[in-house]
């Protein structure tokens, strides 16, 4: 049984499939300034934009799919709050997953945790590997120098753990 989720945006109707994100629909009234005899569900096209989030175009708006995600399956969010504490964090990091069970609502110093980066470069100075992170008060804390890359890169991951910490607030 295929099971849709209604939801509206701006005024307009949309339904979005429970499990797969990518098949989402708008209710049809009109084409163009001419009203419609029969109004129907039509297929919207989702795209990829140049960072790799996939998006929908809803005249004259683009919304990118893991936020409308989000709102059909939370419709008092509000998807026009683009403020530092109202952002869609892609869990697994992979911007194609806009499952629900991969999306959740983190602040923009929160997003930034799970980016890929590496926490350690070589220190000409000391001729050593040097690993730190950015903490949750934006400072860089210095984690240490290391003869080893792979020793400095381990000590990014623990206190990644440690540092990084996103609370549950599904």
């Amino acid at each position: 049984m295929t099971c849709y989720i209604n939801f509206k945006i701006d005024g307009r109707e949309l339904m979005i499939h429970e499990d797969n994100p990518e098949d989402i629909k708008m209710w049809r009234t009109h084409y163009g300034n001419h009203k419609l005899k029969k109004p129907k569900w039509n297929q919207i096209k989702v795209q990829t934009d140049k960072d790799g989030y996939k998006y929908i175009n809803i005249t004259p708006k683009k919304y990118r799919l893991h936020r409308l995600n989000y709102l059909a399956h939370n419709q008092s969010w509000n998807i026009h709050d683009f403020s530092k504490k109202n952002q869609i964090d892609h869990e697994d990091i992979n911007k194609a997953n806009n499952n629900i069970d991969n999306l959740r609502v983190v602040t923009q110093q929160e997003n930034q945790f799970n980016r890929n980066c590496k926490g350690y470069y070589w220190c000409k100075q000391a001729q050593k590997w040097k690993a730190q992170i950015k903490g949750t008060n934006g400072k860089s804390k210095h984690l240490g120098y290391f003869d080893l890359k792979e020793d400095a890169r381990q000590a990014y991951l623990a206190a990644k753990k440690i540092y990084h910490i996103i609370p549950n607030r599904k």
